[in-house]
């Protein structure tokens, strides 16, 4: 066999033929294995520990670890590759003439490979002409053709020409959770995100860390835990909008009040008119792949200011909103739950409460509104959630008919899996397992590594998953406020201002009015149209000048149409030079 490790992370597998001498046997006839990024629970530290996780991938089910590893048995002359449970860490494969080529990174892959890999049409279609929560609905698919990715909770085992997946996460549902009372659940959730974060800082004491902040209450509280357990101020990092002051986008009040009474030193970053188009084509230039939201180039730009600024790491708190139930549509879900567990007066009262709060002059909040949610999404005779096909279908009318129908024969319909007695369980599991959090740790993890930073994720742990998903959704709710299970464990922590503020913006990105810029809509149309992408014909005919027109004069906002638009039109031409 043959198995060589690179100085730059990347590896290569060529396989003996089949009649190859008998392996070798005994301990050290395993290779030393390869980790990317850290096992921060005690249990997993020195050799000992380690051996365990590549003994027993599933022991990282009661750890605390981001970290994806690679190494070479050769008592069986097989690869095998774990992946993180969260997916922060990616590993990446792809099929060579003589064996397999894996890396941590695409950067170093790509050169292994036979010829430059193609851009991967399916994916680019979803990414087009659905919604970015679908990219992976296919979790192992990247968006080059024959790159493959290990999905999170993953072990790869490749032996020969085969490549073998199977499951290490366990997030079964656990009864006991649910017999708790609300606040015992919450100091229990608290006190287990304490540890998380307490780890994270005893493995990363000499490195340079810092902390990204919004007015939102998951990085606001990982933050606060920290400055409590170091005793000490903490560094945070913020990304505001100057040309969106007063805007749902200007978070810059929620920050502020947050940082000012704990006495933290704010580092704000102010994007007010970025160049759009040359940004986004460098970011693209490191990360080598599009990003699935224009957030993640905000994202970049913060990862790019806080290395500079001798920071390594930078902790956020990515993961809350799937365990803990924070997206405005999720209350849909608990309501649901009522609904068939026939508690009729919570219901009624918790939607009332919902309208107050959350009531919008577009997007109205009502029992009508929550009744009509119910026919379309909720099948309470099986207990299926349905697909949101008028998310799913948004972009179509701007494609070509024929492209559409050849590519929805071939690709599966999105995976709507529901291994919890809760629907809005099940609707965070399929969020967390392929919906938002594999795009948004992909964007994240190409983002900041592209700057020379690596985030730090103590939310997105399997342990705060498993218990949070086993609990009903009145330990979510109360009073139409979302993630009342950490809430009602910070009180003292945070200001009150933080803690009950019911706004959900969550690091949105003001790019609609960046394109109402006549000369950034303009730049944004040419790089699309003199790219390779018109030229495939996916697109109906005229559809990028319609649609900057559209936005241009504010008919529509396609903000979320047009950053998929222009990073496709860069890629291809990338890639096109690249070939």
């Amino acid at each position: 066999m043959s198995f060589r490790a690179n100085p730059d992370g990347s590896f290569v597998y060529e396989p003996d033929p089949p009649r190859r001498l008998a392996a070798p046997e005994g301990p050290g006839a395993r290779t030393a294995c390869h980790v990317r990024g850290r096992v921060y629970s005690h249990a997993g530290e020195g050799r000992e520990g380690l051996q365990g996780i590549l003994d027993d991938p599933a022991s990282l089910n009661s750890m605390e670890s981001d970290a994806s590893v690679v190494w070479h048995d050769e008592r069986d002359d097989t690869v095998r590759c774990i992946r993180d449970a969260a997916g922060a860490t990616p590993v990446y494969y792809a099929r060579t003439r003589k064996g397999w080529a894996v890396s941590f990174s695409l950067g170093t892959l790509l050169p292994l490979m036979d010829k430059p890999p193609a851009p991967r049409e399916d994916t680019l279609y979803d990414f087009l002409a659905t919604h970015y929560r679908y990219i992976f609905r296919d979790p192992r698919r990247t968006f080059h053709e024959g790159v493959m990715q290990v999905p999170a909770g993953h072990l790869l085992t490749l032996s020969g020409a085969r490549a073998d997946l199977e499951p290490w996460l366990d997030l079964s549902f656990d009864p006991e959770p649910g017999t708790l009372h609300p606040q015992e659940a919450a100091d229990r959730y608290l006190s287990m995100l304490r540890e998380n974060v307490s780890l994270r800082l005893s493995a990363l004491a000499s490195s340079g860390f810092a902390f990204t902040v919004s007015s939102g209450l998951d990085s606001s509280t990982i933050a606060a835990l920290a400055s409590d357990i170091l005793g000490a101020p903490v560094e945070c990092w913020y990304v505001g909008y100057s040309s969106a002051k007063g805007s749902p986008y200007d978070e810059t009040r929620g920050v502020q009040a947050l940082t000012g009474a704990k006495g933290w030193a704010l580092h704000p970053i102010d994007l007010e008119s970025p160049a759009l188009v040359s940004e986004t084509s460098e970011l693209m230039d490191r990360t080598l792949a599009p990003l699935a939201t224009v957030t993640w180039l905000a994202g970049g730009v913060l990862a790019r200011h806080a290395a500079e600024n001798g920071c390594a790491y930078l902790f956020s708190g990515l993961g809350g909103d799937e365990s803990l139930a924070g997206e405005f549509d999720h209350f849909m879900y608990f309501f649901a739950d009522l609904y068939r567990d026939g508690q009729e007066a919570l219901l009624e009262r918790e939607t009332g409460h919902w309208a107050r709060l959350h009531d919008h002059p577009v997007f109205r909040k009502s029992k009508e509104t929550r009744d009509a949610y119910f026919k379309k999404m909720i099948d309470f005779r099986t207990g299926e959630i349905r697909v949101d096909l008028a998310r799913y279908s948004q972009n179509r009318a701007w494609f070509d008919e024929g492209w559409v129908r050849s590519m929805e024969t071939v690709i599966p319909p999105p995976p709507m899996p529901g291994p919890y007695p809760y629907f809005l369980s099940n609707r965070l599991y399929q969020e967390m397992t392929y919906e938002t959090s594999p795009p948004t740790l992909w964007s994240e993890h190409l983002a900041s590594s592209a700057n020379w930073v690596k985030g730090i994720f103590p939310m997105a742990s399997p342990r705060l998953f498993r218990f949070a998903l086993s609990l009903p959704g009145t330990f979510k709710y109360e009073n139409g406020l979302t993630k009342m299970l950490l809430r009602r464990s910070v009180k003292g922590l945070l200001p009150e201002y933080t803690r009950l503020n019911p706004v959900k913006t969550g690091f949105n990105v003001p790019l609609d009015l960046w394109l109402r810029d006549p000369k950034t809509s303009k730049e944004v149309l040419d790089v699309i149209t003199a790219s390779p992408l018109p030229a495939t014909g996916w697109l109906s005919p005229g559809a990028p000048e319609k649609i900057l027109n559209e936005h241009l004069s504010g008919q529509r906002n396609h903000m979320m149409l047009i950053w998929p638009l222009l990073s496709t039109a860069l890629f291809l031409e990338k890639n096109r030079r690249r070939g």
